[in-house]
């Protein structure tokens, strides 16, 4: 479904990323985990098209679409979840899933935000409340709904439980947990490597820029070496 060939992302001189390759198969959950400052952002920004690769080649079904426009990849199916939610704070609850569905007409919009804040009850609760007044777990599941509303085939996760209580943390697993059932395709970047490995069929270690590790995720949860190599500590 979508492949990256030797991926290089640079800011300048620096590069952030050296040569990533990888593979998401439809339905499947697939970790990308590693220390800050990996590299694990900027691959997923150059697959949106946040920021175009300097090198190599992203498909999506066997079509080169690397250096897309985010527009252009979101039409295309894949939507991203960022780092720190970016939810519109001086909007409703409401008024952001809205805004996010601005592709779809007006009434299908507006049917799929009643349908996500019905799924996502707390949503639907808040449904009037400026986003900025949510707190940080009804944030993410904000955020979550928000790359919904493009009914995307892939749906890319930066760090969905960073900075969230423990409580907050469990809920926002228990949510990807639902959504890889309903059979979403997902690439999920998160810290709390143990607990997502345990989801995830296929994992990637990044270190450095590169990948140094991949395969399949409960082989690679085992390997408490390569934790302490490349994580620091098993974290």
């Amino acid at each position: 479904m979508l492949t990256l060939d030797r991926v290089e992302v640079g800011y300048g001189s620096v590069r952030a990323v050296h040569g990533a390759s990888m593979s998401v198969p439809e339905g499947e959950t697939v970790a990308l985990i590693g220390p800050n400052g990996a590299g694990k952002s900027s691959l997923l920004n150059a697959i949106i098209g946040l920021h175009a690769p300097s090198g190599g080649t992203i498909r999506w079904h066997r079509t080169d679409v690397t250096g897309w426009s985010p527009q252009r990849m979101l039409r295309a199916g894949i939507a991203l979840v960022p780092e720190h939610r970016r939810i519109l704070t001086g909007l409703t609850t409401e008024e952001n899933l809205l805004v996010a569905g601005i592709l779809t007409g007006r009434r299908a919009r507006r049917r799929l935000a009643a349908e996500l804040m019905e799924r996502f009850e707390v949503l639907g609760r808040q449904r009037s409340v400026p986003a900025g007044l949510l707190s940080g777990g009804e944030a993410q599941q904000l955020a979550i709904a928000r790359a919904l509303m493009s009914r995307p085939s892939v749906l890319l996760m930066d760090e969905p439980a960073l900075g969230l209580a423990p409580l907050m943390r469990s809920q926002v697993f228990e949510l990807l947990g639902e959504l890889a059932a309903a059979g979403t395709t997902l690439l999920v970047v998160e810290q709390d490597a143990h607990r997502l490995l345990e989801m995830a069929r296929t994992a990637y270690i990044m270190r450095s820029g590169d990948i140094v590790a991949s395969g399949p995720a409960g082989e690679l949860a085992a390997r408490e070496d390569l934790f302490e190599a490349f994580l620091g500590n098993g974290t």
